[in-house]
């Protein structure tokens, strides 16, 4: 017959071994709620409103556009089409207008948070109108350097495209800024519900 001293030694141990199955039980039920909850960056969603200087850089984005692509790049579309524009095939003017319809479309997508696929419509747009407004530039600036020209308005009219067209880069560069202050926001947000998701307790088995 076993002493008391004996009994009290077996129940410990047996409450040790049921301590660690049950902790070993609560860890595999941490992990497969883990894997059933899986959290990635792409389905993070973020708040709607956004920081005001996300407003404040669209709203230059929009000026942009008017100035450059919607007056400048539509006069220029126009006098190509019509002849006013010497030496510029009007193939240029088919580029710039497809350039200007794409650089619409991702201004709007701006304004709808769509930051990447605006900006890969920006991207196009941009090369497209800037291939034009580069084979402009060029075209008269040969031509400066190949006849006298007295009239010094003529004279600066490669500086003059120059300011009225390179802008659009600019509404490239706010296109990009977007997209990177949209990823920072999504990353942060990511982070601080991971945390949160790791940090919560999980429902003993002992309290079922």
């Amino acid at each position: 017959m076993k002493s008391k001293k004996e009994r009290l030694k077996e129940r410990s141990l047996k409450q040790i071994e049921q301590k660690k199955e049950i902790e070993k039980e609560e860890q595999e039920l941490k992990e497969k709620v883990r894997e059933k909850d899986t959290l990635s960056l792409s389905s993070v969603r973020l708040l709607k409103k956004e920081p005001i200087y996300c407003l404040l850089l669209k709203l230059i984005a929009v000026g942009v556009y008017i100035y450059s692509c919607f007056y400048y790049g539509g006069v220029t579309i126009i006098g190509i089409f019509t002849g006013q524009v010497h030496e510029v095939p009007k193939k240029y003017a088919v580029y710039m207008l497809i350039g200007v319809v794409l650089l619409l479309a991702a201004l709007l997508l701006m304004f709808f948070k769509k930051y990447i696929v605006s900006f890969v419509l920006n991207a196009a747009g941009t090369i497209l109108y800037m291939k034009t407004s580069v084979f402009l530039v060029e075209t008269v600036r040969r031509m400066l350097n190949d006849n006298y020209i007295s009239d010094p308005d003529i004279q600066n009219l490669d500086k003059i495209y120059v300011r009225r067209h390179y802008p659009e880069i600019a509404f490239l560069v706010l296109g990009l800024v977007l997209l990177l202050i949209s990823i920072i926001r999504r990353y942060l947000r990511y982070r601080k519900l991971r945390n949160e998701r790791d940090n919560a307790p999980v429902k003993s088995i002992i309290d079922d």
